[in-house]
């Protein structure tokens, strides 16, 4: 009887350490399709984001599971940081998420089914189109913080950031996608030749809103402003 209890309970143990594994692999994959910083098994084809991951800790920490806290995102793809977000910053139920995407790429059903897989739905705000027209929608010192990541066309990306500040409150932060820019990209893009892309664009709106902004973050990823002033 001890031995066939021993047999068991060496069993289990292969069973427990080879279904860890097993999860283990699940979250790897490559690094395009990784969930490994996420709580459930989402659907992603890219990985631009999750480098991102270490200075947005840093500096959205004071947000962190807080009441009533409103994200603005523009350019989600298929939701890797608005659901990083979700299940790491905005935990509060009451918190919310306001997406503005074109889904030009054909990946909304992808989106919409990882934020069906999130199980909060109920706090996503979809706003299907261009950035420039949907963001008209919305109301002036509304969003605790956004995240700028649309066009890589560098008028559209400066468009976007001065429409953004007048939506963020004072005290709010800005995160702007600083990506560079190859040539596959650009013509994926269609972009001119002559276009900077998003460099000089956050470079121009840094510049433009220099005394009313704090930079917290500069790097060659991304570029992290507070809104001090009005």
């Amino acid at each position: 009887m001890i031995a066939l209890k021993e047999r068991c309970a060496f069993l289990l143990i292969i069973a427990l350490v080879a279904m860890n594994i097993s999860i283990n692999k699940a979250h790897a994959g490559s690094p395009e399709t990784s969930t490994l910083h996420y709580k459930k098994q989402y659907t992603f084809t890219t990985n631009w984001f999750t480098k991102r991951i270490p200075s947005w800790e840093r500096v959205l920490s004071v947000f962190k599971d807080k009441p009533n806290i409103k994200y603005l995102e523009i350019g989600a793809f298929e939701g890797r940081s608005a659901l990083w977000l979700l299940e790491n910053i905005l935990t509060s139920k009451t918190s919310s998420i306001t997406i503005i995407d074109a889904f030009e790429e054909d990946n909304y059903s992808t989106f919409s089914s990882n934020i069906s897989l999130s199980g909060e739905a109920n706090k996503f705000k979809i706003l299907k189109g261009l950035s420039t027209e949907k963001i008209k929608q919305l109301d002036s010192d509304y969003f605790d913080f956004a995240y700028v990541d649309g066009s890589g066309k560098g008028i559209v990306m400066l468009s976007d950031l001065v429409n953004t500040w007048d939506l963020v409150k004072v005290g709010g932060i800005i995160i702007c996608s600083n990506f560079d820019l190859n040539e596959d990209l650009r013509k994926e893009l269609k972009l001119e030749p002559s276009d900077p892309g998003p460099h000089e664009a956050i470079d121009a709106f840094t510049k433009l809103y220099g005394p009313y902004l704090q930079i917290l973050e500069s790097d060659g990823n991304e570029v992290i402003v507070r809104k001090i002033r009005q």
